[in-house]
């Protein structure tokens, strides 16, 4: 007789938000560098793949910061329509969280941005202080809108300069800011932000050959501005601990090919591997045998690329005929060769031809290059993609 489900059971395998310091598989390497620069108001490039848990790493960051009485200002350059707009953000944030009682706010606020002369308004509905800066409907050019954002954070350098505890600025998707602002953003943030002694910098993004070559090449403005971080897979081990322990935390058998399954469907990629193992944790609950096989495991994902089919056919359907040949061909030649003579008159491209395809899957955020001991690599975004491609063409 099959033992009955535990009442209340959760489901121990979280993914489409951010995790919290406690749910982190692995992370404490990158927690640590960046508490670091964040104890001695340095500078960091925090680079990492979609999907890595890159902004779970910094809410754990913030969060384990804020405990300690740290004060963090963490924001996604791309959920604004504009600099300007970021820039307001990062000014009420500081507004919040430097300037001490409410009826102070305005005066400090006023003494320490002049330049902007910012309207501070008092909501008694939230009790929260908000700042705006003149017109922020986006509509300004980027040249106006650049010398906004440094003044901003010139600003709040100099609040924190009398403040006791770490004052750390992490602006996620930083790429963002330099599509905005061009090379001119790189210059005038630089110039800036290299005098600041008391404000720590985290610079993170998922746009890695960029963030790379930004923040490496000698003849970009923030090369030796700070220091580098690059955020890779979970170790594989450590991550066949964690799904171990989460299915058996309710009693479910596991096997090593199970495991594995898991593992090679998401290529190691957190949100994958956390999505994947979830499916399965929900599929096994209904079952008589609660064992995850790799038979299991299949299952499991063609359902995920079931639920999914939708956003990948309108994504496939969108590409043009030699971005479609260019994407089998990372995917059937694993990344690898692909501008070899043999893979070119396979998929009937010429080397022009699939270079320009393979920039464009690029840029659409299909595909990254990865690069490893001088060899360049491409790499879906999503792992699942593949499945879904095999099982839409009947492979």
């Amino acid at each position: 007789m099959t033992k009955p489900f535990p009442l209340g059971a959760r489901n121990p395998f979280e993914f489409g938000r951010e995790l919290g310091p406690d749910e982190l598989v692995d992370r404490e390497p990158e927690l640590a560098a960046i508490e670091r620069v964040a104890a001695r108001r340095g500078k960091l490039f925090f680079i990492g793949p979609r999907r890595y848990g890159k902004t779970s790493i910094l809410n754990a960051v913030e969060q384990r910061l804020t405990a300690r009485g740290a004060v963090v200002l963490r924001y996604d350059a791309e959920a604004f329509e504009s600099l300007t707009l970021l820039a307001q953000a990062l000014l009420t944030g500081a507004a919040r969280k430097l300037t001490g009682p409410v009826a102070k706010a305005s005066g400090v606020i006023g003494k320490f941005f002049t330049k902007l002369r910012p309207d501070v308004s008092y909501d008694l509905g939230d009790q929260k202080i908000t700042v705006r800066l003149g017109t922020t409907d986006g509509g300004g050019s980027r040249s106006a809108e650049l010398p906004v954002l440094t003044e901003v954070l010139d600003g709040i350098e100099r609040m924190a300069k009398g403040h006791k505890k770490p004052v750390v600025v992490i602006l996620d998707e930083f790429q963002q800011v330099v599509s905005e602002g061009g090379e001119a953003a790189e210059r005038q943030i630089r110039a800036a932000i290299q005098k600041h002694r008391h404000v720590a910098y985290v610079f993170a993004g998922s746009k890695t050959r960029l963030l790379a070559d930004l923040s490496g090449h000698p003849g970009r403005a923030f090369w030796k501005l700070g220091e580098r971080r690059f955020l890779g897979p979970v170790p594989r081990e450590d991550f066949r601990l964690f799904l171990g322990r989460g299915f058996g935390s309710v009693g479910f058998k596991t096997t090593p090919e199970g495991i594995e399954r898991i593992l090679d469907a998401a290529e190691d990629v957190p949100y994958n591997v956390q999505r994947l193992a979830s499916e399965c944790w929900e599929r096994l609950r209904v079952k008589d045998d609660r064992v995850l096989t790799a038979g299991a495991v299949e299952e499991a994902l063609r359902s995920v690329v079931a639920s999914e089919n939708p956003a990948y056919a309108q994504i496939w359907t969108n590409l043009t005929r030699a971005q479609k040949s260019a994407l089998k061909a990372v995917i059937e030649e694993k990344g690898t060769g692909l501008l070899g003579r043999v893979v070119l008159h396979r998929v009937g491209l010429a080397a022009s031809t699939m270079q320009r395809a393979l920039e464009g899957l690029g840029a659409l955020g299909i595909v990254r290059q990865d690069e490893a001991a001088g060899a360049i690599r491409f790499r879906l975004e999503d792992p699942f993609f593949a499945a879904w491609l095999a099982a839409a063409q009947g492979q």
